[in-house]
């Protein structure tokens, strides 16, 4: 096996280098960026020697534990856990971030605070490893919340940037009847903001889940290590479960109610559905960052922490799992269909294969939903980094514009790029030969078969599922031929385009056969690497049911195809040949869906309204008022004068009492003068009253 230290080093590696590039001068970025990716690769080595090491010996290594805290019923402690998901993320994890701080280097290269990149960069990274490789809910929690901390610092690298509305450059370069976003809210500052708040909301509800899980081990009697993963799925399975009640449930149903809380947070990190309103507005970041933060670190956290838990997701929280990925698939793709923006495309594309992995979830172990599921998740991370990278290079060569319609042509100007995207697009789309077929494929078949076994509500997912993948391989061709495809739109923005230079361009090759099937289907390792340990002789044990599986992978594979040639047909009829014109006769034709799907369905309106202005203008007003007073007041303190209104406010309340108190500490003072006479006349004077009373009693 590997040695002892080998995953604490891959754990703690990017966190060393956060602390050193964040000692370096400001003006060296070259040299910060030099430095990180160094021991990002160093890293990334340790960490391919790790995965080499768990999947040759197809063991999960249980590596270092410490206690953190004993409280006598039970102890919570930190450690790490490495099973090849673990081991391929964190592989994963590590060839990305090394190759996008490569990208970034040219990306930012006269970025003034380009320097500062680096150590956020790395720190994030290592708060996403932590996720990873855990060996307990507690630490995944305590890094949880670190992964939402790194991103709070990169959507607002920029924090600087004033808002849409006040940004004359982003008012320049928006396209023509672009609808949907609140551009008086959209900026750095504020999407840094949106996204750490609606993540709270998430963790809310994932840190009541870890509560009902400690309380299940604490009835079990098992406290000791009562989070850890080995700890919960014996948990799970004690037979005694239906003795540990709280809230009024117990058992089973204490079991849904932890799986859910802890889903809740994977919500909140995933953008699913209502909780995706975060992530389109975090493109306000780089776009480097926003290519990590899509691809391997953030939002991926929400599908891996699930697969993690997954032994303790009882049948009724994965159909909750599966329809919310459906809803969200579905949701997102009918967006992402008539987005100008080249970066919101991919944005709600993300949140759309997001919602897919979790239909992959919610069809359970027995239909292969585990593995297709985390398959699609590492694929999907290749050619979204790829994706977000190559918008980064066509935005950088377009000198910031982002608007779809005012460019085409660049694959004569920008080759590299061009060729690159396509192979991601295919990849996303489900073409075959290509990895996107091969996980999407599996995807499918697992909705498939979880639907044809259990039937009525179990259809609802892979329904939504098979629309949401039509409408993937129409707007991401779309997205291409936007760009890529006909004939300059507008001069004036492409005229200067240009590939990446230097290690850029090497980044996009590097990173283009990872969109291939062949990688990931070579000898079948990842099937087998991720298979449950049970998994051979479920198989076996299945017999007859071979051929049902067969059947459901097939479906799935000739369906998935059908979704691909009618999605890729549409989309070269109406962009492919160059007919922009038939695209604005359908979104006229049918302009009521064209503008719900523009104004993002209302969803971020709501949200505003509810949330924002409500709970939080209004709400904040009224505590305001209860506790400061009214307006008047308020002006009259800063007068210098005493509220008109004092007992109408907590603050007038205490404010009087203190009035009142001064009133009769200067009422008392009248008495109290400080002459030593006067206060022996005044007790003589009391005491011969009180003598002349008791005589007259």
């Amino acid at each position: 096996m590997i040695p002892s230290w080998l995953p604490v080093v891959v754990l703690v590696l990017p966190l060393l280098a956060a602390v050193l590039v964040g000692l370096l001068p400001r003006r060296s970025p070259g040299l910060a960026h030099g430095l990180a990716a160094a021991l990002l690769g160093a890293g990334l080595c340790l960490a391919l020697w790790q995965a080499t090491a768990v999947l040759g010996h197809g063991q999960a290594f249980v590596g270092p534990h410490a206690t953190w805290l004993d409280l006598g019923a039970f102890t919570l402690g930190v450690g790490v856990y490495v099973d090849a998901m673990a081991a391929i993320m964190a592989g994963i994890v590590y060839l990305l971030a090394v190759l996008v701080l490569l990208f970034n280097r040219w990306y930012m290269h006269d970025d003034a605070q380009a320097a500062r990149f680096p150590w956020q960069f790395c720190g994030f990274v290592f708060a996403m490893l932590g996720v990873v490789l855990s060996d307990n809910l507690f630490l995944s929690f305590c890094c949880w919340e670190l992964v939402g901390l790194g991103s709070y610092l990169l959507i607002g690298f920029w924090f600087a940037k004033p808002a849409a509305s006040e940004d004359p450059e982003y008012q320049a370069n928006k396209g023509q009847g672009a609808r949907g976003v609140l551009e008086s809210s959209l900026s750095p500052s504020h999407a840094q903001l949106k996204a750490f708040v609606t993540n709270r909301i998430g963790d809310a509800g994932f840190l009541f889940g870890i509560g009902v899980f400690l309380v299940l081990a604490i009835g079990l009697g098992r406290g000791t290590d009562a989070l850890g993963w080995a700890n919960l799925r014996q948990v799970v399975q004690d037979p005694a479960l239906a003795s540990v009640s709280c809230f009024g449930l117990s058992g089973h149903a204490l079991l849904v109610l932890a799986a859910l809380g802890v889903f809740a947070g994977a919500v909140g990190k995933s953008a699913q559905f209502p909780l995706h309103v975060w992530l389109p507005d975090a493109m306000q970041g780089p776009t480097t960052a926003s290519s990590i933060i899509h691809a391997a670190t953030m939002v991926a956290a929400g599908v891996f922490l699930v697969a993690r838990c997954y032994p303790m997701f009882p049948p009724e929280a994965l159909a909750v799992v599966g329809w919310t990925g459906g809803i969200t698939c579905f949701f997102a793709a009918t967006i992402a269909c008539v987005q100008w923006d080249l970066k919101a495309v991919l944005a709600y594309s993300t949140v759309s294969q997001l919602g897919l992995m979790f239909v992959g979830l919610g069809a359970g172990e027995a239909a292969g939903g585990r593995v297709a599921g985390l398959a699609h998740l590492f694929t999907h991370a290749m050619f979204k980094c790829l994706l977000f990278l190559c918008a980064g290079a066509v935005i950088h060569a377009c000198a910031g514009h982002q608007d779809l319609e005012r460019m085409g042509g660049l694959r004569r100007r920008m080759p590299v790029v061009a060729w690159t995207s396509l192979m991601a697009v295919l990849a996303i789309a489900g073409a075959p030969l290509f990895s996107g077929f091969f996980s999407k494929d599996a995807v499918l078949a697992a909705g498939l078969g979880a639907a044809t076994a259990e039937g009525g509500l179990a259809w609802g997912p892979f329904v939504l599922a098979c629309a949401g993948s039509l409408l993937t391989s129409a707007y991401m061709l779309r997205w291409w031929f936007s760009l890529f495809g006909g004939d300059e739109r507008d001069a004036s923005v492409t005229h200067h385009a240009h590939d990446p230079s230097g290690l850029a361009k090497w980044v996009l090759l590097l990173l283009a056969p990872f969109t291939l099937a062949l990688p990931w289907t070579a000898g079948g390792w990842l099937e087998h690497a991720l298979a449950a340990p049970g998994a051979a002789h479920h198989e076996g044990a299945h017999g007859a049911n071979d051929s049902h599986t067969l059947d459901a992978h097939t479906l799935g594979m000739i369906l998935a195809l059908l979704l691909l040639a009618v999605g890729a047909a549409f989309a070269v009829a109406v962009f492919g040949r160059g007919r922009r014109e038939l695209a604005a006769g359908l979104a006229r034709r049918f302009a009521g869906l064209h503008r719900c799907c523009a104004e993002l369905w209302g969803i971020d309106r709501l949200w505003h309204r509810w949330f924002v202005r409500g709970l939080g203008q209004r709400g904040s007003a009224t505590a305001a008022r209860i506790d400061l007073g009214s307006t008047q007041r308020l002006a009259a303190l800063e007068a210098g004068k005493p509220g008109p209104d004092d007992f109408e406010s907590l603050d007038g309340i205490v404010d009087g009492v203190a009035r009142v108190c001064g009133s009769l500490g200067r009422g008392g003072a009248w008495f109290h003068g400080g002459r030593l006479g006067t206060y022996l006349a005044v007790a003589i004077g009391i005491g011969a009253f009180g003598l002349w009373w008791g005589l007259q009693r």
